[in-house]
């Protein structure tokens, strides 16, 4: 659920129009939403004997649907399939299209212009030095990989005299002397955030530095946690160090404190039942021995199953993963839109959807649907998200994120190198549908779903019939002012329910003969409010977000 205002901005974009043939009339508004990322198209002329109506609601951000409104219409008219006359076939290469250009390098600039995500030199400066610091981690862990044992032991506070004199550091006795202990460089938490044994006094600050070595802190730290030792730890990291090389060894923590050995059993080991009550003399040796003793004992089944719990999670986590989490965080990747395209050529309506704005035509006041909602949770849309690698959560989002399942964009879920575009997770192939109208369609309605969560198909054609009615026996008033009641009437009142009427509305309404007001009255041919909004949702502009 994304982000609201605290009150709801109700401001109106607006627009009438039409031909000979037909007419239309327009209306958008933002809503309770933080930012309006719906787009359209009215273009009762695409050319001398085709006309074309879209709404595109974006997600993610809003520069997908509006690269959409902007160059689809060109786009459509450009495949072969359109010169032919094949406008079902043309709709789909369009969308196709479209969708393969947002990863093109020019067209993803243009999404970032349109985005507003700042490319000047402020910007790549800050960039620059982030990297620089993530460059200094990366160097000091290699550095720290490639030393000899005793200089990461002398680095980390160990008692070299202990390795130089052949002994095996005992945590039990480094305990013992609390002049030892240094800071210690980082935490050794788990990537589950769950502090392993024998490292709960170490800062839990220096968990926020980052781990540019492909999480060699936390695999240091975890066989740690999994030795129950300081000295087994650096018997593991200098076997990783002499084995080597750069890429799997880490800071060592070794110096980390155990817990006092005697008086119990160790949690990982079974051969540690020391007693407490032994002489002091006796001491030193017994220790040694603790510690000799833990390191030849048998792991406990109890860690199997933990390293099991360990990788099950690793999987999950490996499979819910969203958008910007593998650093691609770029328009047309970590954003889309949806696309519902209606042409109208002679009497043939033509209908493509991807995504889960609809259009709908009113047969003598009866809704007849002219597209299909794609939603992850359909036999179909599922078969094809799991063949291609996906899954989809128990509230219907893929891979746990989008809540639809074809969109233009959104290229991190289309990244399956062994399908075609049209099987990706997330798919811009169209459902196409054909209409021959007569003289039993009125109208229809294209718009996006801020306005079908709230009414159903049949209820929108009410609605927009009954104030036709009432204008064939009053003052004819534009089309577009039945489109502010409409938006009126979805809004929510606040935000305290499911999110339902709190959406970005944008509907077009397209009456299948000329309204009296389009041709006549002077005032309702064309209402525009300030500059700004046009930019924001004319025809000749575009943009979106993800929830």
């Amino acid at each position: 659920m994304g982000a609201y205002l605290s009150q709801p901005n109700t401001v109106k974009s607006v627009e009438d129009g039409g031909s000979k043939n037909m007419s239309y009339g327009y209306a958008a508004m933002q809503g309770w939403r933080v930012s309006m990322e719906d787009a359209h198209n009215c273009i009762p002329e695409l050319d001398d004997e085709t006309a074309m109506f879209a709404v595109y609601d974006g997600h993610g951000g809003e520069e997908v649907a509006l690269y959409c409104s902007k160059y689809l219409p060109e786009i459509i008219k450009e495949q072969m399939a359109y010169k032919d006359g094949k406008l079902q076939k043309a709709l789909e290469d369009a969308f196709l299209a479209i969708d393969s250009r947002m990863t093109v390098e020019e067209v993803i600039k243009e999404l970032s212009q349109i985005a507003g995500r700042p490319q000047d030199e402020e910007v790549k400066d800050k960039v620059a030095d982030e990297d620089d610091v993530d460059n200094e981690e990366a160097a000091l862990l290699h550095e720290e990989a490639t030393m000899t044992i005793e200089d990461l032991l002398i680095r980390y506070g160990q008692n070299l005299n202990s390795v130089k004199n052949g002994k095996k550091p005992c945590p039990a006795a480094k305990r013992q002397s609390e002049s030892e202990e240094q800071e210690r460089p980082y935490s050794c938490k788990d990537i589950n955030g769950e502090t392993q044994y024998g490292c709960s006094s170490l800062d839990d600050s220096e968990m926020s530095k980052p781990d540019n070595a492909g999480g060699l802190k936390a695999r240091a730290c975890r066989s740690l946690g999994e030795g129950g030792s300081g000295a087994s730890t650096v018997e593991k990291t200098k076997g990783e160090l002499e084995a080597g090389g750069t890429g799997d060894a880490g800071p060592s923590c070794s110096s980390c404190p155990a817990q006092p050995q005697w008086g119990s059993k160790s949690k990982f080991f079974e051969d540690s039942d020391e007693s407490e009550g032994e002489e002091e003399e006796e001491e030193e040796d017994s220790e040694e021995e603790d510690c000799s003793e833990e390191e030849e004992g048998d792991y406990s089944s109890g860690e199997d199953e933990e390293e099991e719990d360990d990788e099950e999670d690793s999987d999950a986590e490996d499979e819910m993963c969203l958008p910007g989490m593998d650093g691609k965080e770029e328009p047309g990747s970590d954003s889309g839109t949806t696309a519902v395209v209606a042409l109208i050529r002679s009497k043939q309506l033509i209908v493509a959807n991807a995504g889960d704005s609809r259009c709908v035509v009113s047969e003598r006041g009866k809704a007849v649907d002219m597209s299909y909602d794609h939603k992850p949770e359909d036999e179909l849309e599922l078969a094809r998200i799991k063949n291609a690698g996906g899954k989809v959560t128990m509230d219907g989002r893929v891979n746990g994120g989008l809540n639809l399942s074809r969109a233009i964009g959104d290229h991190f879920y289309k990244r399956n190198k062994a399908l075609p575009p049209e099987e990706q997770m997330i798919s811009a192939m169209p459902d196409v549908k054909v209409l021959t109208l007569n003289e039993d369609h009125d109208f229809m309605v294209i718009a996006c779903d801020g306005i079908w969560n709230v009414m159903s198909s049949q209820e929108v054609v009410d609605f927009v019939s009954k104030r036709l009615k009432a204008d064939e026996n009053s003052e004819v008033r534009p089309l577009s002012s039945i489109v502010e009641e409409l938006l009126d009437h979805c809004l929510a009142p606040d935000t305290s329910g499911d999110g339902t009427g709190c959406d970005n509305m944008t509907c077009i309404i397209i009456s299948f003969s000329p309204h009296l007001c389009s041709t006549q009255a002077e005032g309702c041919k064309k209402r525009k409010p300030d500059q700004s909004c046009l930019e924001k949702n004319g025809s000749d502009v575009k943009k979106s977000k993800s929830e």
